[in-house]
């Protein structure tokens, strides 16, 4: 059982717990593979979420600096309990945090827990490729600023929120070359509270979709660019992740819903799986009955996972990721029929 998409309170405002919490509840609950992957600075003051308020930029990097530290550290201390994998997740504001993204992913001097300048910071092994904002404008923190986004991004227009959303993410995608693509469809989460938005469900076919999910069916527009960002994934091996918050937060599936996860199976996209933890208590959160559930229903056979390179040097199933983007330079890719799957549940 694995996850690749993890925070802790310890260097996450909106979690809980330490990120050791986190790694012991990990092996507790039969995890073999686990990514630490907190989230990477932001680098505006502009960028910092509500309840960042008392912290600067500099706060930010010294934080994600001692998270990289401490993430190595319970790599080593629990390496006979559980493959650890060292991540970030990342943002997106422009293209200026393409190259900030590539920077982090370079080796860089610890100033933060050692006296000696000389001393390098561990390597990020892998990211998870997220969108969290449009123009600026947080979509997951609260239905008041996803709504600010409808009308200041989309100008009251749902499939114009979308369409931002889906082409920043290309850009995003093409930028970095993420080994794991994180909660693909992460703008529909609020749509529920757009007024006046059910009157889309009667373009659904009866059956296909869940009613909650049938309430915002994707123009054709809107599937050519959700089409097109799929397909560039594909084309260099990245994984899609089939994130479980999503059950969190209201909506029918995880992330992505099932009209999109259904083109990703027919394109033979490479799918894993994350709990988007945000604490020990939320470690394989929606697991079991519900994620194997969905794997089931969509009749998914094989999932995907990341090793350290260092442990398989010769992977199963290469990639085609650019040199410059640094993806896939520290981990390799490897299967697992779902049948030997041992999830985690609360039960």
């Amino acid at each position: 059982m694995f996850s690749f998409h993890s925070h802790s309170g310890q260097f996450c405002m909106h979690a809980k717990g330490t990120l050791e919490q986190v790694v012991n509840s990990a092996v507790a609950r039969g995890f073999t593979h686990y990514g630490l992957s907190e989230h990477m600075p932001r680098y505006q003051p502009d960028q910092l979420y509500p309840e960042e308020s008392h912290l600067t930029v500099k706060d930010l990097e010294q934080m994600y600096d001692r998270f990289l530290v401490e993430a190595s550290r319970l790599q080593t201390k629990y390496s006979s309990q559980i493959c650890l994998l060292v991540g970030m997740e990342t943002e997106y504001f422009g293209p200026a945090s393409i190259d900030y993204v590539r920077k982090l992913r370079q080796d860089r001097q610890d100033m933060v827990s050692s006296s000696s300048p000389a001393k390098l910071l561990p390597r990020v092994q892998y990211i998870v490729g997220s969108l969290h904002h449009v123009r600026g404008i947080p979509l997951d923190f609260s239905t008041e600023l996803y709504l600010k986004a409808l009308e200041m991004v989309g100008e009251g227009s749902w499939e114009q929120l979308f369409k931002v959303y889906f082409d920043a993410q290309f850009e995003m995608l093409q930028g970095l070359q993420p080994e794991v693509v994180g909660h693909l469809d992460l703008v529909r989460i609020f749509f529920g509270a757009i007024p006046q938005c059910s009157h889309h469900q009667h373009d659904s076919q009866p059956g296909t979709l869940p009613p909650e999910a049938a309430a915002n069916v994707l123009t054709d527009e809107l599937w050519s660019l959700v089409r097109r960002n799929i397909d560039y994934v594909i084309s260099y091996g990245g994984l899609f992740e089939l994130n479980s918050r999503a059950w969190k937060k209201g909506l029918a599936d995880a992330y992505p819903q099932r009209d999109i996860l259904q083109y990703i199976i027919e394109k033979e996209g490479r799918i894993t799986l994350s709990d988007d933890s945000h604490g020990p208590d939320d470690v394989g959160m929606f697991y079991d009955p519900e994620l194997k559930r969905y794997l089931e229903q969509m009749k998914i056979e094989k999932v995907f996972y990341l090793v350290p390179a260092s442990l398989d040097p010769k992977p199963a199933h290469p990639t085609q990721a650019r040199k410059e983007t640094m993806s896939f330079q520290h981990v390799v890719v490897q299967a697992m029929d779902l049948a030997e799957l041992r999830f985690f549940s609360k039960e």
